[in-house]
Parts: structure tokens; sequence; C-alpha cells
């Protein structure tokens, strides 16, 4: 049954990340690509809400399906992330229909660093908790 899970939470990682491949590397001919325009709209602010949002959850999945201690999982999981996201935009130049920027790439980062923190902040509250449980 573990091995299940595992396989499972493998298995969405990598839909995810080829559902961020898509988004970030194709033009909105593509159908998917243009529903997820559509859906944000074609502002700075919803495309930076979009990158942040796509490679946070990236960040959160990718730890969640490394089988690795946390601290391991989660600096392995931000550097995938941090290179996908940096690597789309270096090929976004070259696509037809997309520019890459600074914006976007930050973008991209923030979001890792939003889910790192979150990661680590809970953490940090679970083990406050659980340790001040011990102590009774």
């Amino acid at each position: 049954m573990k091995n299940q899970y595992l396989s499972l939470r493998t298995l969405v990682m990598l839909v995810w990340a080829l559902f961020v491949l898509t988004l970030t590397t194709q033009t909105d001919r593509v159908p998917v690509v243009h529903l997820m325009i559509a859906l944000i709209g074609r502002t700075e602010l919803g495309a930076t809400i979009g990158h942040a949002a796509l490679f946070g959850l990236l960040t959160a999945i990718a730890y969640a399906a490394l089988r690795l201690p946390r601290r391991n999982a989660l600096l392995l999981a931000m550097g995938l992330a941090l290179a996908l996201g940096t690597a789309t935009e270096f090929y976004q130049q070259v696509v037809a229909g997309r520019t890459a920027s600074l914006a976007d790439l930050l973008a991209n980062w923030l979001g890792v660093f939003v889910v790192a923190f979150g990661v680590v902040y809970w953490q940090g509250l679970f083990c406050r908790k659980l340790c001040s449980r011990s102590r009774l």
C-alpha cells in the first residue's frame, strides 16, 4: 500500500511538472494555455499570480513526493522548481508568441520561496507543539 501511495505522489508530481512546462513554454494557441490565460486574465497581476502559483504548487508537490528527510526534500524541491522556473523563462526567448521577462522569473521564484517559508513555518509550529508535549 505504501509503494502505491509513493507511486501516486510521484505521478502527481510528474503530471504537475508537465502541466507547468506546457503553460510556461507553449503559445496561447494551445487550448490549455489559452484557457488558463482566459481564467487569470492578461494583466501583469494575473501573470504574476499565475507564475507564483504554478511554481509554488510545484515546490509543494515535489516536497510531498520526495522520500527524503524533510530538510533535504525541501531543498531538492526548491532546487527543482527554481531550476525549472529559470529554464522556462530562458526557453521562452525562442518560442514564437512568448516573451521572457524578469518579472515572470521573479514571480516563479516568489512562489517557490513563499511555499518553502510556509513549510518551514508549519514544521516549526508542529515541532513546538510536539516538543512542549514531551516536556510535560
